[in-house]
């Protein structure tokens, strides 16, 4: 396995070597398990984005939504366990004139 180099202040370093005591583990398998959950979450997020810029190109090009508010009663429903019909989608002008 290749070797990465991780210059610390002092100060981070001996935060580092106690919490790693504390959780009776190596300062070695803390940075990689820090490291491990942080690779975690930026590919949570990215994967976040891409979803939201999908569903964005997706609008776009059809011009379709779903109301919030019919849709969080749709929700609201499932979560409880009853039945429920999900709200079908229109145009996002219909939409909007139903909120003004």
């Amino acid at each position: 396995m290749p070797n990465l180099s991780v210059k610390l202040d002092e100060a981070t370093r001996h935060r580092l070597l106690a919490v790693a005591a504390d959780q009776g583990i190596t300062p070695h398998a803390f940075m990689v398990k820090a490291i491990g959950a942080e690779l975690a979450q930026a590919e949570a997020e990215a994967a976040f984005v891409a979803r939201a810029l999908a569903a964005r190109a997706q609008v776009i090009a059809t011009g379709q939504v779903n109301d919030g508010p019919a849709f969080a009663d749709y929700l609201r429903c499932r979560v409880r366990g009853q039945p429920a019909l999900r709200p079908s989608t229109q145009a996002i002008a219909e939409c909007v004139e139903t909120r003004e």
